[in-house]
């Protein structure tokens, strides 16, 4: 217990050298807080009483899996025509020409249904009665509606910027230029052109004093190099620990103590879909590691050209 009051001591005093404002994720907290951004880029946040999920309908349908998507427009699709079906089945069949006597009724009317929500009109089904075909109009203008929202949504889901950017597993403290530094790897998975990639970090620690102790404070970190004009390959983003540091002089076991979040904003522009992309990442405690380092994930062949293996951006090897 000693012990750990005297790291929390420590750490207080290294703390108020770089401390900044809050960036917008508040700093007063009675409970520990594990991390605000989980790994896979989600708030570690759980909302009451806001609109979420399918009450948000356009940005949920927007966000959701393409397989819930197409699940989602497939059963409203059989849900509106199962319907239609029922009111055509409802005012008689004989209001329908050239109904397949094999078929049931309401078989029959649910393919009349969905020749007229889709407007495609074979011209084996038709219209024959008054309420039939006052039915059908009203029907097919909501399948004309139902087309236009879903190409909408579509172009929609296809034109999100979205980025396939990857962090490492882990963020390293390794001994680097007569000194320390912390670092961490990032690569893009799709092969498309990102230019002028801008990084910034921001530390985030418990404050891990008295009353205070779950209380939350905000360090940028500034990086060796926090922008390029081309990301073809591997980047590894390195903050140099010196005395400016708010990481200056704090062991690892020291920096887990105060339940260290490491947070990376991200922004590009996509060459190729000609508009900029973001993307945020988020290293808890148990990611800190030290003393290792990052293996080399591209070599160049026989043939002049780099080979870069994304799937061996997380392999580590102990320092030499």
């Amino acid at each position: 217990m000693g012990a750990n009051r005297r790291q929390l001591n420590s750490l207080h005093y290294f703390s108020d050298m770089a401390n900044v404002k809050d960036p917008g994720l508040g700093s007063k907290y009675d409970k520990r807080v594990d991390r605000f951004i989980n790994e896979d880029g989600s708030y570690n946040i759980k909302r009451h009483g806001g609109l979420k999920g399918i009450k948000d309908f356009y940005k949920y349908l927007i966000e959701v899996s393409w397989w819930k998507f197409f699940g989602l427009a497939f059963c409203s699709y059989l849900l509106i025509n199962f319907l239609f079906a029922l009111i055509y089945v409802a005012i008689g069949i004989d209001q329908i020409s050239g109904v397949n006597g094999a078929y049931s009724d309401l078989l029959n009317a649910f393919f009349f249904s969905s020749q007229t929500f889709t407007s495609l009109g074979y011209g084996s089904l038709s219209p024959s009665g008054m309420f039939a075909g006052i039915i059908s109009s009203v029907e097919s203008f909501i399948g004309l509606i139902s087309i236009a929202l879903i190409t909408g949504l579509l172009y929609g889901r296809f034109s999100r910027p979205s980025s396939k950017i990857i962090f490492s597993k882990n963020v390293i403290i390794r001994p680097f230029d007569d000194g320390t530094a912390l670092m961490f790897k990032m690569v893009n998975q799709r092969n498309s052109i990102l230019l002028n990639t801008h990084v910034k970090t921001i530390l985030i620690l418990d404050k891990g004093i008295g009353t205070d102790a779950f209380n939350k404070e905000y360090h940028n970190l500034p990086l060796q190099l926090d922008t390029v004009n081309f990301f073809p390959l591997t980047w590894t983003l390195v903050h140099k620990i010196d005395n400016s540091s708010p990481l200056f002089g704090v062991s690892i076991d020291e920096i887990k103590l105060r339940n260290a979040e490491l947070i990376a904003l991200v922004e590009a522009f996509d060459e190729t879909h000609s508009q900029s992309v973001v993307e945020k990442h988020s290293f808890g405690k148990d990611q800190w590691i030290e003393n290792m380092q990052f293996d080399k994930n591209y070599r160049t062949n026989d043939h002049g050209q780099i080979e870069l293996h994304i799937n061996e951006l997380n392999n580590l090897s102990p320092l030499d």
